[in-house]
């Protein structure tokens, strides 16, 4: 067996910043997947850069939290009342195992992402979702469906979750393994590895090559954020506290191609796996 890496760009679509990081980690780098925000309020600026770039797959990162969604609040009575998702993953599974987010809804929310997507033309080749929301139980059979739906074979998962003990492999590691079963039962492929750098935000070059040589066997997925104005990505997203720049700088180093030379890696994407 040999060793195929997926560099999957996410947030495609949240902010120009982030698009020119993602496109710039595309063509001076070693991102070979972007993951776009249909919901993000710079989603037509990523998609007339995806549909010039052919060879650059495009997964939808559905998303629940954090955004304004594509549906309104009369629609999405109890997962957007207000017209805004949830803050964040944790208010979101809170509502839902106290069973004051409707799953319906949930499914009629993504499904307009997933269209928004392909209604502007671009070339799904998987879905995945901002803060890994599709792992938890209730949400990864909601993509499924979606997934079968729209005849998307690739979705994001993993036997394993790596590095090591971290708060990504903890916490996702055991709903990424579960779902990964479900999703494959169901001829949905997934990578075999999910790689989480951490802290997530913060890639360096050295983190990149010292899991170069850790890579296992098969397909992982590394997942990072490249972006190309720290101050204006800043003032969009406070709270995140991403080094966007260093993680694009970091998919650009040259000597990560030596890297992957050396150790017998192969680049790869979604669309050679489903």
């Amino acid at each position: 067996m040999t060793r195929r890496l997926i560099v999957s760009a996410d947030d495609f679509g949240l902010h120009e910043a982030m698009n020119r990081g993602v496109i710039e980690g595309y063509e001076e780098g070693i991102v070979t997947s972007a993951s776009l925000v249909p919901c993000g309020a710079a989603f037509d600026d990523a998609c007339a850069a995806a549909r010039t770039r052919p060879d650059l797959d495009v997964g939808v990162h559905l998303t629940l939290v954090e955004e304004r969604p594509l549906l309104g609040r009369e629609v999405l009575r109890t997962l957007a009342p207000d017209g805004r998702l949830p803050e964040g993953y944790a208010a979101l599974f809170v509502g839902l195992a106290a069973g004051r987010i409707d799953e319906a809804e949930i499914e009629l929310e993504l499904d307009a992402q997933i269209r928004r997507a392909l209604d502007a033309g671009v070339r799904v080749t998987h879905l995945d979702s901002h803060q890994h929301t599709h792992f938890f139980p209730g949400i990864g059979p909601i993509l499924c469906r979606l997934a079968a739906r729209h005849g998307i074979r690739g979705v994001r998962a993993g036997g394993r979750v790596v590095p090591g003990p971290t708060k990504f492999s903890l916490l996702l590691g055991p709903l990424a393994r579960r779902f990964t079963a479900v999703a494959r039962a169901q001829g949905l492929a997934t990578p075999d590895t999910l790689w989480l750098p951490s802290p997530s935000g913060h890639v360096t070059p050295a983190i990149l090559e010292d899991g170069l040589a850790r890579l296992p066997e098969g397909v992982t997925e590394v997942v990072v954020h490249p972006g190309a104005d720290q101050a204006s990505l800043d003032r969009a997203y406070p709270t995140w506290r991403f080094n966007w720049p260093q993680e694009l700088a970091a998919v650009r180093t040259p000597a990560l191609r030596g890297a992957l030379e050396r150790e017998g890696i192969r680049l790869a994407r979604y669309s050679e796996i489903a």
